[in-house]
């Protein structure tokens, strides 16, 4: 079993329950681990037989821009399964969805974590 990772990615979008959330936007950070079986990747050097990060990340931005949720644990949930769905090499993804200027008052940041396994 391969584990790969994608650390901060950080995209801009419209989430949250505030208005101004929705109007202005804010910055969110985004890590992935995916365990996949790359079992038939052996010393094949092929692209198809493991997962291509690059559309793992491309699909992530996808689901942060094309609508606007109310809440980052609906985008969380939504990341892992389409994750799931569109590569069929992962067999689980845990999905960690940072905002660093949540309103609540001075802190880090508020951060939503999911993860969800392949159903056989």
């Amino acid at each position: 079993m391969t584990v790969i990772r994608i650390n901060k990615a950080v995209f801009y979008s419209y989430h949250g329950v505030l208005e101004y959330e929705k109007k202005f936007g804010n910055k969110f950070e985004v890590d992935i681990e995916m365990k996949c079986d790359t079992d038939s990747l052996g010393d094949t050097d092929d692209l198809e037989k493991t997962v291509n990060y690059q559309e793992v990340y491309n699909l992530t931005g996808k689901i942060f821009s094309e609508k606007k949720f109310n809440l980052i644990e609906t985008v969380n949930i939504n990341i892992c399964k389409a994750i799931l769905d569109n590569f069929p090499q992962v067999l689980s993804v845990k999905v960690s969805i940072s905002k660093p200027n949540a309103p609540l008052g001075i802190i880090d940041s508020v951060e939503v974590i999911n993860k969800l396994k392949r159903i056989s």
